[in-house]
């Protein structure tokens, strides 16, 4: 994101007398007041009056008409009003300095006014800006947008609306207001403050308004603001993230900003200290150069907010699809008496009505509200259709991954292949009433032991250990639901290991569970049979599913129903088979 720090251009000098400031002629023409007043009018009149009148006695008797008509058109006071003339004029920001040589007072007489200058920045009327007199930088002010357009129409100014905004419209807001001036060369970033403060004020009862005003320091609030538009712009993508050099330019070199730069690179920032920003992660390294919200910020402050105008070329995540619970079919499952109770009670967790007070209660205890699961186990033994059924039985639907996808040829793409899944898993949760789930199906390849660089290939191995360091702390930082499942777990990384909240293995089923899925399976056959058949092959439920298949598949072509001897048959030749492919390693047992 490339913001820099404006200059503004110099207000003309001051040459051949005070008169000279607005190209006017030295000599006064005494005005004939019309039969009517209109704002622009009225506003000429005492523009010629107050050259010069060091705001005398006779100045203000002699522009008593044109007072009185905008004092009550306007409702504003006389110097108010006289302010707003010479601005008008100028067409362009005046200092304190500048206002007072075209009234040929001192500064410090002027100074009386300022509470009611002051009121019309409170109004809207007026802007603060810096403007660059002669050889320093002052206070000054200009017009707020649309003063002139209303004045021409003869019709009082009302300020733009910046009370009682949503979230959506707040952030909104701040967006266009610093897209606008980012290229405005007569507006400061101090100005921008300014702006971003009465923004705040204005909406005290947003949450993100309600804690930027708990600090008391006009830099850290709205270093605070910079990065929320920084998010808005750039959310969920590699970009995302105020860079420190950004940050450098907009304040200024003074003792009180340079501590906040220091303490922003060491963690010491009141915002880091709070919880409201981070240093981003980059490779699962925190990077002291670039800052972001922190996930407690974006569900605290601005949970109501969709980023809307984001700058950044946002890539599809490379996922398979986006499956509704409404389209999985239901199916019968049998498992081991163990399976079975972990199973359901991890569905009865994963309902909306308990899953939303559990996280609630973890909340409001410290602790992390995210469910992580892996289910683990032999080929065949369910756990993708376990998922499925929980999917279904708990109506949500599933975000299920492409493990395989992710990987990319070219550096660094692979971890930001990553890095968006997440991103995208968490905005689907922002979108959907009830929270999907995110499945990473035969995640074998992200989920085993990190390597140590130096082997074989050192750059495929820097990329996992760089992918498998993201998905720890996404993980980590999990408010949602994953669920994983691999078949090899003797290579499971610790760090894995404790990250996964439930951990189900599945064994191959008993005799008994084996004779109920025969029995699904093939409704034709006696329950002997089934047992006869559950006895003489050790099985996984996706074993016997192949069997019932061939029989399925025999039918059609015959026209009859293949024999319990040619059931058989097809046992022996799975049995073959799957000899043939790599067997199961034992993996760890843990505790419910």
């Amino acid at each position: 994101m490339g913001i820099r720090r404006k200059t503004l251009r110099k207000v003309r000098p001051n040459i051949g007398g005070h008169n000279n400031l607005f190209g006017l002629e030295e000599k006064k023409v005494e005005l004939k007041e019309p039969d009517t007043w209109t704002i622009v009018s009225a506003l000429n009149q005492i523009l010629e009056q107050a050259e010069d009148s060091k705001l005398s006695d006779d100045f203000w008797k002699s522009c008593k008409n044109p007072l009185e008509f905008l004092n009550r058109k306007l409702g504003l006071t006389n110097f108010q009003i006289v302010v707003l003339a010479i601005l008008v004029e100028a067409g362009e920001p005046v200092s304190w300095k500048g206002i007072a040589g075209y009234l040929n007072c001192t500064r410090l007489s002027i100074l009386d006014y300022y509470g009611e200058v002051g009121e019309l920045v409170t109004k809207r009327w007026l802007i603060r800006k810096t403007v660059n007199d002669i050889g320093c930088s002052s206070e000054g002010f200009d017009l707020a947008s649309g003063i002139l357009a209303a004045f021409q129409n003869n019709t009082t100014f009302t300020p733009e609306k910046i009370d009682g905004l949503t979230e959506q419209e707040f952030v909104d807001k701040l967006e266009s207001h610093i897209d606008m001036n980012i290229n405005n060369r007569n507006v400061s970033f101090n100005d921008d403050e300014e702006w971003m403060l009465q923004l705040a004020e204005a909406n005290p009862e947003l949450p993100l308004c309600h804690e930027l005003l708990k600090f008391d320091d006009i830099h850290v609030q709205s270093l605070l603001l910079m990065i929320v538009y920084d998010y808005a712009q750039w959310e969920g993508s590699e970009g995302e993230g105020l860079q420190f050099y950004n940050i450098n330019d907009l304040y200024p070199e003074d003792y009180a900003c340079n501590g906040l730069r220091r303490k922003l690179r060491d963690g010491s920032h009141p915002l880091i200290m709070c919880g409201l920003i981070e240093h981003k992660c980059n490779d699962g390294q925190a990077n002291s150069e670039q800052y972001m919200l922190t996930r407690k910020a974006k569900n605290e402050l601005l949970s109501n907010y969709k980023p809307s105008r984001s700058r950044c070329c946002r890539r599809t995540p490379n996922v398979q699809f986006l499956k509704s619970h409404t389209t999985i079919v239901e199916k019968p499952l049998f498992f081991n008496a163990t399976e079975q109770q972990q199973i359901d009670r991890l569905a009865s967790l994963l309902t909306t009505e308990s899953l939303s007070s559990v996280q609630q209660r973890l909340s409001e205890q410290g602790m992390r509200k995210g469910f992580a699961c892996l289910f683990y186990g032999a080929p065949g033994t369910g756990k993708t259709e376990t998922v499925l059924q929980i999917a279904r039985k708990t109506g949500r639907d599933l975000m299920q991954v492409d493990i395989a996808g992710l990987r990319d040829k070219y550096v660094g793409e692979s971890e930001k292949n990553i890095k968006e899944v997440f991103a995208c898993y968490r905005k689907m949760c922002q979108n959907s009433e009830v929270m999907p789930i995110l499945f990473f199906n035969e995640a074998d390849a992200i989920l085993g032991k990190r390597t140590v660089i130096g082997g074989v290939n050192p750059s495929v191995e820097k990329m996992d250990n760089a992918i498998q360091n993201i998905i720890l702390q996404e993980i980590e930082d999990l408010d949602g639901i994953l669920i994983a499942t691999t078949n090899l777990t003797c290579n499971l990384d610790s760090a894995f290991e404790r990250r996964f909240f439930y951990k189900v293995q599945f064994h191959k089923p008993n005799i008994d569970v084996k004779t109920k899925i025969w029995c699904s399976m093939l409704k034709d056959l006696s329950a002997d049979a089934a047992r006869q058949l559950a006895s003489h092959f050790d099985f996984s439920g996706g074993q016997i599913e192949n069997v019932a298949r061939k029989r399925t598949v025999d039918y059609i072509l015959s026209g009859r129903y293949a024999s319990l001897s040619e059931i058989e048959t097809y046992c022996q030749a799975e049995l073959l088979a799957s000899n043939n492919q790599r067997k199961h390693i034992a993996g760890f047992h843990l505790a419910q």
